[in-house]
């Protein structure tokens, strides 16, 4: 099945926030605590849209870049949200694969109303992933006594992973308002883009 042939069966975003077993609390918080700028609530006032994300609960950019989308949702008649679990729906997953061959979510889709699909946005905004980088970069440099700070995080010992993983949730925080306007411009991007943003 296709993206747009599931909409009508997805969920709608206070659904999927009843559903949800991890993040729930954090993802709900962040949907009331987002402020979004005139601009923003405009972004889709000539040509609205419906987005379909594939997610699961456990994934923090899911829990950092699909509550700034719902409360778009909410505060704009133009946007629709809904939401698909990853795992239930692999062989649409398997369509939306990052340029490495990672099947990463979320993934937002853009649909047109009609339900034409337009594009799409993998994961995170560019901005994010080159930020993110360079900030675990930063911060392996600042911490020589971490060992294996400089592995992929996989591969880092458990202490050093949870220095990273703390070091970098309070990054993300720090760039909350910068990356969902990045992630706002790649949806529109992708809806006017026969080129889909990844």
């Amino acid at each position: 099945m296709t993206a747009s042939e599931l909409w009508d069966s997805a969920m709608e975003v206070d659904e999927y926030v009843r559903s949800m077993a991890i993040n729930r609390e954090v993802f709900a918080e962040r949907i009331e605590t987002t402020v979004l700028t005139d601009e923003q609530r405009l972004a889709f006032e000539n040509d609205p849209v419906r987005i379909l994300v594939l997610t699961e609960d456990f994934c923090g950019d899911s829990a950092q870049f699909i509550p700034p989308v719902a409360r778009l949702a909410r505060e704009s008649s133009n946007v629709d949200l809904r939401v698909l679990r990853r795992d239930e729906h692999r062989d649409v997953a398997a369509s939306y694969i990052r340029k490495d061959g990672y099947q990463a979510i979320p993934v937002f889709i853009v649909l047109a109303r009609d339900g034409s699909e337009r594009g799409y946005v993998i994961e995170r905004p560019q901005v994010a992933y080159d930020d993110m980088a360079a900030e675990t970069r930063r911060f392996a440099a600042a911490h020589p006594e971490l060992e294996g700070a400089n592995r992929t995080y996989d591969r880092m010992p458990a202490n050093t992973r949870a220095a990273v993983r703390e070091n970098i949730e309070r990054f993300r925080q720090e760039r909350t308002v910068e990356w969902t306007a990045a992630l706002f411009e790649e949806l529109k991007q992708a809806a006017t883009s026969s080129v889909p943003a990844t």
